[in-house]
């Protein structure tokens, strides 16, 4: 597209730019259909190494604007709808965002969301509630920092990050988090690389400090992911017990081990699905987490293409899995033990009533109410969080 208002662009910029839609595009259509946002621009500037730290931020930035605000665009470019024509309409001019504001649209076309998405967060929030939540999900996601307190008191790195020049606050609720608007700067203290913080949005802090584990208690992560949450139980154990990590993927295993390493956690187990210990751990735990596969629509501010992929056929395909992975994770709970289920969606067929299920199917109850939030303007991300035991 360098052709009329973009033709005074820096032309590297709008290439790479049309070239990473396109291409991100082509892959979801192809092998990955479910590929994240984030994950396929940090391949993209792998590849492309001479992209210096500005072109590729611009890139980035605009790459997730686009993405936010698809729907909206296609309602007021001419046909045929195409990232070329997107972007032309998109940097033409800043009159389409007034649409935001008409009141003569439909609500999901003005806040650029899917139909059957924005359906559904006015089923269950209202149709104000659900205009608010999709603008904080339109909004760019902030950074928050999770300090590692077996290294450093949070007080400690928020004195050193102010002394040098990155702008940071405490988070609200967590209370080893931080939250910066930027993360320029960061990956290149050397306090970074010693593994005295990471960074971890605060809703998974908040959803990790559910499992309250003691030193010498028994943690199995089911869906340990590359290791997030058991990153956050394992410090208050202080290296004492053990924090099992299970996970179907063994590349993000590999990713938890190198995390857990760079915190000085040594209390672990990675558990890949054919490992010949996952048959005796069964009844065994004194805490199970079960971080399911969700619709991600609490975290939309990160993957904002995931809006895109959403129907409500693939939202009773989450549900499905969710049950799936709740039965086999809560055979490794011993009696007395807790079961902690958790999503970053704010839908409730995906949370509430999964609990509802839950209790009902295995004879199970809640043992405090369950945590849940949605998503917060220059904030944490949606998430729900419940805490289960036998009855």
């Amino acid at each position: 597209p360098r052709r009329g208002a973009l033709t005074v662009m820096n032309a590297t910029r709008v290439r790479h730019l049309e070239n990473a839609l396109g291409l991100f595009d082509q892959m979801r259509r192809g092998e990955t259909p479910y590929l994240p946002l984030d994950l396929f621009l940090r391949r993209y500037f792998q590849a492309h190494r001479f992209l210096d730290g500005t072109d590729r931020a611009w890139v980035a930035e605009k790459t997730y604007e686009l993405h936010r605000w698809r729907g909206l665009l296609d309602h007021v470019t001419t046909p045929p709808h195409s990232w070329v024509n997107r972007m032309r309409t998109f940097f033409l001019s800043d009159r389409w965002r007034s649409q935001t504001q008409n009141p003569n649209l439909p609500h999901h076309v003005r806040c650029s969301f899917p139909k059957d998405l924005f359906s559904r967060f006015e089923a269950s929030l209202g149709t104000k509630a659900a205009l608010d939540v999709c603008g904080v999900l339109n909004e760019p996601a902030m950074t928050c920092l999770r300090v590692n307190t077996l290294k450093m008191s949070r007080d400690k790195v928020f004195s050193f990050l102010t002394a040098r020049a990155v702008p940071v606050e405490k988070t609200l609720t967590s209370k080893v988090g931080l939250v910066l608007a930027s993360k320029q700067k960061l990956l290149e203290l050397p306090e970074y690389k010693l593994g005295y913080f990471e960074i971890q949005d605060e809703s998974s802090q908040l959803i990790a400090s559910q499992v309250d584990a003691k030193p010498g208690e028994l943690v199995m992560d089911y869906c340990a992911g590359s290791g997030g949450k058991a990153l956050c139980i394992a410090p208050p154990m202080l290296n004492q017990g053990h924090v099992w990590m299970h996970d179907p993927r063994d590349m993000k295993l590999f990713e938890a081990k190198r995390r857990m390493r760079k915190a000085g956690i040594r209390n672990y187990t990675l558990l890949p699905p054919a490992h010949p210990l996952l048959p005796k751990l069964r009844t065994k735990m004194d805490w199970v987490l079960v971080d399911a596969p969700c619709s991600q629509t609490g975290a939309l501010r990160r993957n904002p293409d995931m809006k895109w992929a959403y129907t409500d056929e693939r939202l009773w395909q989450w549900v499905s899995l969710q049950r799936e992975i709740f039965e086999a994770g809560l055979k490794y709970l011993k009696d007395g033990g807790k079961i902690v289920y958790a999503t970053c969606s704010t839908l409730d067929e995906e949370n509430s009533q999964q609990v509802r299920f839950f209790c009902e199917k295995f004879g199970l109850y809640l043992s405090r109410p369950p945590l849940h939030a949605l998503p917060q303007s220059r904030g944490m991300d949606g998430f729900f969080c419940a805490t289960m035991e036998r009855r």
